[in-house]
């Protein structure tokens, strides 16, 4: 005899429900009734597509269990007792007495409680709402990389820094530069991250070495011309990449000079020839504008990838 029981999974605080991949073993969630109508699920950190019902964690098949033991096995030994009970009854008094003892039928649940993680995420592809370990991963409905969508949120907050600056006098010159320097090296750290997820899903367009690919524009641009037969300049425009290359150039002598432009910098830096052994001006207008160009360029890289 078949006996069916439905059961509603408990979510957390924010609608999602876990997930458990059936391949690579590791944790996500999602929010079911957002995203694509599927009943399918791909893992977004190993890319393993089945069935959603392969997908239950540990937890979530104990607690199912412990439903249906109640459920099924409850009312039946409830049963069981009650006899017990009358045979204890129909037997006082006479020669031979029958006593039960019970301590109370229970079959407590398994409850659990969905983990926490990293980061939550909205698909900008299918809308779907899930959450992972980690910072980059695909999505478990249309598969697209969240990358674009973490980058851009970087930026954001890259240039939120610059907005400190409004509530700094002019005695706090120091300060101020610290704050410019730090929203620069945001950016592009953010840059190097995204596109290390863009590695991850394309090796054979992006190759893994250097490894700073992302942090090396000229090179970022060679590897681009190898595989893909177009630079980099070809796709944002030949001033933006002109304009890129000085503020990653002015990035790296304020990481390892500080500040101080040198050879290196004037030779691909043109016509920066006078400041040489001076320290670069950072200006919060041209930053602002690199952060916008350089989330600009994620966006156009990215499209240009997923479509070659």
């Amino acid at each position: 005899m078949k006996i069916e029981i439905p059961v509603t999974l408990p979510t957390d605080e924010h609608g999602m429900t876990g997930r458990e991949c059936p391949s690579c073993k590791k944790y996500f969630k999602i929010k079911f009734g957002t995203g694509l109508p599927t009943s399918h699920c791909i893992c977004p950190y190993c890319g393993e597509i089945s069935d959603h019902n392969q997908f239950f964690t540990q937890a979530q098949i104990e607690y199912v269990q412990s439903v249906a033991v109640k459920e099924v096995l409850g009312p039946e030994l409830k049963k069981l007792e009650r006899s017990f009970k009358e045979l204890e009854r129909s037997t006082r008094g006479g020669f031979i007495q029958f006593k039960v003892k019970t301590s109370g039928l229970n079959f407590p649940l398994k409850y659990y409680q969905e983990k926490e993680l990293e980061t939550h995420i909205t698909c900008d592809s299918c809308g779907l709402e899930f959450a992972v370990f980690g910072v980059f991963a695909s999505c478990p409905d249309c598969t697209k990389l969240n990358a674009l969508v973490i980058f851009n949120k970087s930026i954001d907050v890259a240039k939120k820094r610059l907005i400190l600056i409004d509530s700094l006098d002019k005695s706090e010159a120091s300060l101020r530069e610290a704050i410019l320097e730090d929203a620069l090296s945001g950016g592009i750290s953010a840059f190097d991250g995204f596109g290390k997820a863009l590695r991850n899903k394309y090796p054979d367009k992006l190759s893994s070495r250097p490894r700073n690919l992302f942090q090396n524009v000229a090179a970022l641009s060679d590897c681009l011309i190898n595989s893909c037969g177009k630079s980099l300049s070809d796709l944002i425009g030949e001033g933006e990449y002109e304009f890129m290359t000085k503020w990653f150039q002015v990035r790296h002598i304020y990481e390892h000079n500080m500040g101080v432009v040198d050879d290196n910098f004037v030779n691909k830096v043109p016509g920066s020839s006078h400041l040489k052994g001076k320290k670069y001006p950072l200006d919060r207008t041209e930053i602002g504008k690199f952060l916008d160009e350089l989330n600009k360029t994620g966006s156009v890289l990215m499209k240009f990838l997923e479509n070659i």
